[in-house]
């Protein structure tokens, strides 16, 4: 059985055919393929009889990291914070993933984030999709301190709502992995003056920004980015688009007390420009260890290689 998709696939229309120069260019040729690879749309039937999401190899890398730094989190920060910690999962999902390259399915972050070895005091999920919230309840059940919100995850009553269940002199783990440019900065800020302990584990799509850009979405990137000329940002000035983006939104955070950022890019098989970075960005040096010390294992438990 197949669940209709999350998403209309014309919401970003094809940008306008590129110049001759661009199409020459390799980068510009990935910056198209990472951008129809990165929507993980519909979903299918997982054996417990629950909505899963489809996904990629490069996604699944992604949630690898994400619930390792869970992980590094709950055990390095547990005697710190004396088990006021919170894990906060924006765009949550159903909590099991299947993977389109072999059928197999596995843990989503949410599920991943339930099992670290030193658990979080408080969890909240949320997810706009109640086929998602719904699934998650079914397969989470009623564990204390795990909390399922249905709601959009830039609505100010969905933040309200998170403020009441996680204490501000918490340490916040704030998860946002949208599958669209779906996410407001206002969110981050909202956030930010809350909480003084507050690490932020982004998925920032700069190539998808480009694309939307360039197809005419100024908008709908201006809000992620906190800008009102985000097309300046990738003007014949700019340098490389993506570099530009990148950098732009690293001093937008920079500017609300953020001063320690790291970023792992997620590719295709084989390709050389990222989908996407998975980035980290925190007020505490710790953030950035966590983070490098989460890539440093793979999901098959190896060490992995650093490419120069």
């Amino acid at each position: 059985m197949d669940y209709p998709q999350l998403f209309e696939p014309e919401e970003y229309p094809a940008a306008q055919q590129p110049s001759h120069d661009e199409s020459q260019d390799a980068d510009a040729q990935d910056l198209v393929e990472a951008a129809a690879a990165h929507t993980e749309r519909g979903l299918v039937t997982a054996p417990d009889g629950h909505p899963a999401r489809p996904i990629s190899m490069h996604s699944l890398e992604k949630a690898h990291i994400a619930s390792r730094y869970a992980q590094m989190v709950g055990t390095g920060m547990k005697n710190v914070f004396r088990g006021r910690l919170a894990w906060v999962e924006l765009y949550a999902g159903p909590g099991i993933l299947r993977l389109r390259e072999s059928g197999t399915f596995v843990d989503g972050s949410p599920v991943a984030s339930l099992k670290v070895r030193d658990r979080f005091n408080t969890y909240v999920f949320v997810d706009l999709d109640p086929k998602c919230t719904g699934a998650m309840r079914a397969r989470i059940g009623h564990e204390p301190g795990v909390h399922i919100l249905d709601g959009n995850a830039n609505d100010a009553n969905v933040h309200d709502e998170i403020a009441q269940l996680v204490p501000r002199d918490t340490l916040l783990v704030l998860y946002a992995d949208p599958a669209e440019l779906n996410f407001s900065f206002t969110t981050i800020e909202y956030f930010t003056k809350r909480y003084a302990h507050l690490d932020l584990l982004l998925n920032f799509p700069a190539p998808g920004l480009v694309r939307a850009l360039r197809a005419g979405h100024a908008q709908k990137a201006g809000d992620v980015l906190n800008s009102d000329d985000p097309l300046g940002l990738i003007g014949p000035l700019s340098g490389r688009p993506g570099l530009s983006i990148r950098d732009y939104f690293q001093r937008q955070l920079a500017a609300i007390g953020y001063e320690h950022f790291e970023s792992e890019p997620i590719r295709l098989h084989r390709k050389r420009t990222p989908i996407y970075d998975l980035m980290i960005a925190s007020h505490d040096p710790k953030a950035k260890f966590f983070f490098d010390e989460a890539l440093r294992i793979g999901r098959e438990g190896q060490y992995r290689m650093q490419l120069f």
